[in-house]
């Protein structure tokens, strides 16, 4: 009995990770850049262009490395280290990149991803951080006003390992309306996001200086989107 038993709780964990990758299983790669050339930054708006430069020192190669704050003042308080992927509109996917806390060591370190962007003025993201609050380390939505935190407070923040790539990977999916963040295959941030809209996807931090490589987005499907932001 025993035996059979242990069978069969392999064979539900078997078949809960076999559902949980299937969920991805169609999503095809759209974009990736490894930011092995200059013109790989054309690809990009930045909320300060000035700040961005193509890096000899990457993971595989060379990166995009941001230097840091700029002159851009966020109007909301929301980030102000901004750069928008050109081009795509999305409402489920999965993006995936390496990134280097590269800069100082502030008492507060984070790195953002953006979604549902539609200008600067309303847009979503997800702020990994290292220390946790009302005000950080969560989801946000900025729609006209300030960040409004989407998820519940979290009790603390994440350990990031300065001069060393980590990977990040964010997963949106409408039909159950969640959201998913992951630091290094640990899930750091989850919950649900009810003004779920499509909208361009990025990346970018309050004040950290960062170096970016390795950036892919997958997806079942996409609407083109040229509009500019900065």
């Amino acid at each position: 009995m025993r035996t059979l038993h242990l069978l069969l709780v392999f064979l539900g964990i078997s078949l809960m990770v076999s559902a949980q990758s299937d969920d991805f299983k169609t999503y095809k790669t759209v974009f990736s850049q490894g930011f092995g050339k200059d013109k790989s930054m054309e690809e990009f708006d930045f909320s300060n262009a000035s700040k961005w430069l193509i890096s000899k020192s990457g993971k595989t190669g060379k990166s995009l490395k941001c230097l840091g704050k700029g002159d851009y003042q966020n109007p909301l308080q929301g980030p102000s280290i901004v750069a928008i992927l050109k081009g795509y509109e999305l409402k489920d996917f999965v993006l995936e990149m390496d990134i280097v806390q590269n800069g100082k060591d502030f008492s507060l370190l984070d790195f953002c991803i953006f979604f549902g962007v539609k200008d600067t003025a309303n847009y979503c993201y997800a702020q990994i951080a290292s220390n946790a609050g009302k005000k950080m380390h969560n989801v946000f939505m900025v729609k006209g006003d300030k960040p409004k935190r989407i998820g519940a407070v979290n009790e603390k923040g994440v350990i990031w390992r300065m001069k060393e790539w980590q990977h990040v990977r964010m997963e949106r999916t409408s039909a159950d309306k969640m959201i998913k963040v992951y630091l290094d295959k640990q899930l750091v941030l989850e919950c649900t996001d009810e003004m779920f809209d499509a909208g361009l996807i990025g990346f970018g931090s309050t004040k950290s200086a960062i170096k970016i490589d390795n950036f892919e987005v997958s997806a079942p499907a996409y609407e083109v989107n040229d509009v500019t932001l900065f």
